[in-house]
């Protein structure tokens, strides 16, 4: 099988994201450069991506959310 005719695998930058989307700062970043990536290279993983922004961005909504309504600003 040619290079040309590969079939296109799963993005590991996706899958690392998704691991580390208990970590907002770094699951968001991750998330958005495997969404650029996927984008360009037509590989896998698409739904990973999307997955570890979600819930990056909605940890990080808690943690920043919480604090602001407990101390009432």
């Amino acid at each position: 099988m040619d290079d040309d005719q590969r079939i296109p695998g799963v993005n590991t930058m996706a899958i690392a994201a998704l691991a580390f989307a208990v970590l907002p700062p770094f699951g968001i970043i991750m998330g958005h450069i495997a969404w650029a990536q996927i984008k360009r290279t037509g590989e896998g993983g698409r739904w990973l991506a999307l997955t570890a922004l979600i819930v990056s961005y909605t940890l990080l909504a808690c943690l920043c959310g919480v604090p602001i309504v407990v101390l009432g600003f």
